[in-house]
């Protein structure tokens, strides 16, 4: 959704080959939001020779990882002329593994917050100092951009214009998107201001592989935050995405499980005194990053080449905005705690009938 990925064969060596325009996803991109393709045109040439490189960070951001040592990150195989080249990664993804065994959730999600101790920790925070971060795909950032400035409301209300929704559906989904949005912006004060924890920063379970127990990461995007909530929220929520996307319901309900297992152990780890306010802002972060996917994709232009899952998500956008809206009304209420938990993942498992 963000850049432009396919594979190459180099020297006779199978490579990933990745490019950005103008650290703009490619959607905003297709749909103007740079202005027209001369105007692209023009503008890279001085980008890809410029700091604000996102490949160049990311690469960047794959050597510190790589030296750290923890996590494990996938091989640069060169930068060249904006292209980031790197090699195959082993195994298979986390998201297929959750999609598989589906029973294993809440083990798989441990294992990869496990695997990050080090990058949250001080070593992680003294080593990645000089890194540049990619704050375009920071969750708070993405959703301020997409649901603040004059053209907002025109984004918001032509959500879906060109998907397969029908009209009445789509006239649906922006009122729930529109109300959620409306909540969320009232709820920003709970997201933290940031601090000196580096964070993955684009932590979904397609970015983590796993080959036997060995577990290697992909496409880092290195910020600052008060803590590990961004990479909780997004590495959560987007597990919760292939629930709701899920065509069978004992492997919704499974995956749905796993992720309340995998965040009650994460909040338990941390003094009870904090656990409220935690557990807020990892809601606010994963309700923005649901209206940052949802829009992305009902807003793609018509061909673009969307993948399986996210034409999935697609067309379950009404039940996934419907889902968005009522957890955004507990989050606005006085709830907190075990409770808010509770409460949330009872809206996630039951949604009526004619939104399934």
């Amino acid at each position: 959704m963000t850049s432009y990925v396919c594979r190459v064969t180099v020297g006779g060596e199978g490579l990933f080959a990745k490019y950005g325009w103008l650290s703009t996803s490619l959607v905003s991109i297709l749909r103007g939001a740079r202005g027209t393709w001369e105007d692209v045109q023009e503008a890279q040439h001085p980008y890809v020779n410029s700091v604000d490189l996102l490949t160049g960070r990311e690469a960047q951001h794959l050597a510190f990882l790589r030296e750290l040592g923890l996590p494990r990150v996938c091989e640069t195989a060169g930068l060249h002329a904006g292209v980031l080249f790197t090699r195959a990664v082993p195994g298979t993804t986390v998201a297929e593994e959750m999609t598989a065994r589906p029973w294993d959730t809440a083990e798989l999600l441990d294992s990869v917050l496990l695997s990050l101790k080090e990058l949250y920790g001080p070593a992680g925070t003294t080593y990645l100092r000089g890194a540049w971060p990619i704050n375009e795909r920071s969750i708070v950032d993405v959703f301020l951009r997409k649901v603040r400035g004059p053209a907002a409301a025109r984004y918001l209300a032509d959500l879906g214009r060109d998907s397969r929704l029908l009209e009445h559906e789509r006239l649906e989904v922006v009122s729930l998107v529109g109300t959620t949005v409306r909540r969320l912006l009232r709820l920003t004060a709970a997201i933290r201001p940031r601090q000196k924890t580096a964070v993955f920063g684009d932590l979904k379970p397609e970015h983590v592989h796993l080959d036997g127990r060995r577990l290697t990461f992909i496409d880092p995007a290195i910020q600052w935050a008060a803590g590990p909530q961004p990479d909780v929220a997004k590495l959560c929520g987007r597990s919760l995405l292939l629930a709701l996307c899920h065509q069978e319901p004992r492997t919704e309900r499974q995956i749905t499980e796993g992720v309340v297992s995998a965040l009650r152990r994460y909040l338990g780890a941390l003094p009870k005194s904090d656990r409220g306010d935690e557990l807020r802002e990892v809601m606010v972060l994963w309700l923005m990053d649901i209206v940052n996917i949802l829009t992305t994709c009902l807003n793609a232009p018509r061909g673009f080449p969307l993948t399986a899952s996210q034409r999935v998500l697609t067309s379950q956008a009404r039940r996934i905005a419907a889902v968005a809206e009522r957890v955004s009304a507990l989050l606005i209420g006085s709830m907190s705690g075990p409770g808010l938990l509770d409460a949330v993942f009872h809206e996630v498992e039951h949604t009526t009938p004619d939104l399934r």
